[in-house]
């Protein structure tokens, strides 16, 4: 029994470390043969038990299933030594067939006393066997470009409005009177966007952010922005969109009046979040068309009345944003395109089996002057 346990701990580390739970491959296993019936048993219902619990799908018919897990329980006369006598240990063999053409991937054996112990060792047993599954397998999933190719997307973000500009005295109107300000704060916008085309789309946006000069003007500034932008798509795991567009303002009290036109320009990075969401990083610039009035208190609510305008402060206002987002798409487009997709991933999987399979036949027909082949099951297992 020392020497099963010396192989045990030689390999725990290594079966824990590389073999993985596989969702994508789904597992029969037929009664187990040999032994008592309490034995076949206790197998067949813990090694289900375990696959189950290790995240592989469990068929109920062999056709259906990626590999097959084949258990025969014998026993065999372990020698003695010293005044140590002969003992029968019970031995299981474990077999992993690949369905698809019915070929042994490897065959091993474990021997023991009783089956209590065997609950420390079933899931160590299954790794052992599932971890000569090759990956492959998971070449043949394709990776949808959906989340890119949307025909609308509800759009959401968050971040900070840095406002530059030039205050200007109504009064005292020379560029040596120019005071220059700074100020920032949050935004926050939604937005539309429509991909009419896979290389164009139009997104309407509504924002808004606080904007205080001094404690007689401060507001809310609106901004509606109607932006055209261009999808780059060089990759499946992110997007880049260049855009520009005009905005239309406003703001929520008749101290501060920006002008009606800002012109917006700007850069989205896009990183692909499932197969309809988009993690948004948006750098833009804003620059207004005309001069942010500063309404004096008393003229707020009728400021048109005041029929001298140059005798309002203004400020030249220049913004940058940084944003952080989410959008989430909605309808597919370019559906031949996916197809297409699919239709690759699967075209290469297939040429990597083929590879493989051409590979193993190779191995299993060597040249006649290739000298004596190893045995098949010292080749593929240890006892």
């Amino acid at each position: 029994m020392k020497k099963y346990l010396l192989i045990a701990m030689l390999i725990q580390v290594t079966l824990v470390l590389f073999s993985q739970s596989r969702d994508d491959v789904s597992v029969f296993l037929p009664p187990t043969t040999g032994g008592t019936e309490e034995q076949q048993a206790f197998f067949d219902e813990n090694f289900r038990m375990e696959l189950i619990g290790a995240n592989y799908a469990i068929a109920e018919d062999q056709k259906t299933a990626d590999y097959s897990i084949n258990l025969i329980i014998t026993q065999e006369v372990e020698d003695g030594y010293g005044d140590v006598a002969e003992e029968i240990v019970n031995v299981l063999s474990i077999s992993l067939i690949d369905n698809s053409d019915s070929h042994e991937v490897i065959q091993f054996s474990w021997a023991f006393q009783n089956l209590e112990e065997m609950y420390e060792w079933n899931l160590h047993l299954i790794y052992q066997a599932m971890a000569n599954i090759p990956l492959t397998k998971l070449s043949s999933v394709p990776d949808t470009n959906h989340w890119r190719n949307k025909w609308l997307y509800i759009c959401g973000y968050g971040g900070l409005d840095l406002n530059f500009g030039f205050y200007d005295s109504g009064n005292e109107i020379s560029f040596q009177n120019r005071e220059y300000i700074f100020y920032p704060g949050p935004l926050f916008a939604l937005g539309v966007e429509f991909q009419f085309l896979n290389f164009m789309s139009a997104e309407f946006e509504i924002s808004g952010a606080p904007y205080e000069i001094d404690s007689s003007h401060s507001a809310i500034m609106f901004g509606m922005p109607l932006l055209l932008k261009f999808p780059l798509k060089p990759s499946r795991h992110f997007m880049l969109e260049p855009y520009g567009g005009i905005q239309f303002n406003t703001g929520s009290q008749g101290s501060v009046i920006p002008p009606l036109f800002s012109w917006v320009g700007g850069f989205q990075y896009g990183i692909k979040a499932g197969d309809r969401g988009v993690i948004i990083l948006d750098l833009r610039a804003v620059g207004d068309i005309g001069n942010t009035k500063l309404v004096p208190p008393a003229q707020a609510p009728h400021p048109a009345a005041n029929t001298n305008p140059k005798t309002y402060d203004r400020i030249d206002r220049f913004q940058l944003q940084i944003l952080v987002g989410f959008k989430v798409g909605f309808y597919n487009r370019n559906k031949d395109e996916e197809k297409n997709n699919t239709q690759s991933a699967a075209w290469f999987a297939a040429e990597e089996s083929t590879e493989e399979t051409a590979g193993e036949s190779v191995e299993e027909n060597p040249e006649p002057d290739s000298g004596p082949q190893p045995d098949s099951e010292s080749e593929s297992g240890y006892e």
